[in-house]
């Protein structure tokens, strides 16, 4: 399974960015712990642009939950519609965020 947090940093003890379409960094972790971290080339975008976009590239890869704060209703429905849950967190590092999405 491939989680998304979308996070202030590249890492696993990075903590939780609260808004998903201005997001700093997302990080994409793996059922074996591993991951991958990038910048969020969309956070400069006007809201709505920036939040499709960060949405049609987390599905793109292949992501399966993501874990933000804040998320725009008609994202988390694109997103449930491409087979993507949301796991709404208030703060955390992206690990520990993580396990609780594993749950």
């Amino acid at each position: 399974m491939k989680i998304a947090v979308t996070s202030r940093g590249a890492g696993l003890g990075a903590w939780l960015d609260e808004t998903f379409a201005h997001c700093l960094q997302i990080v994409i972790v793996d059922d074996s712990d591993r991951f991958q971290a990038w910048e969020n080339p969309f956070r400069n975008q006007p809201e709505v642009e920036a939040a499709e976009n960060l949405a049609r590239r987390l599905i793109e890869d292949g992501v399966q939950v993501v874990v933000t704060r804040q998320i725009p209703d008609h994202i988390q429905a694109l997103l449930a519609e491409a087979g993507i849950r949301v796991h709404q967190a208030d703060q955390g590092a992206v690990l520990s965020l993580v396990e609780q999405a594993r749950m």
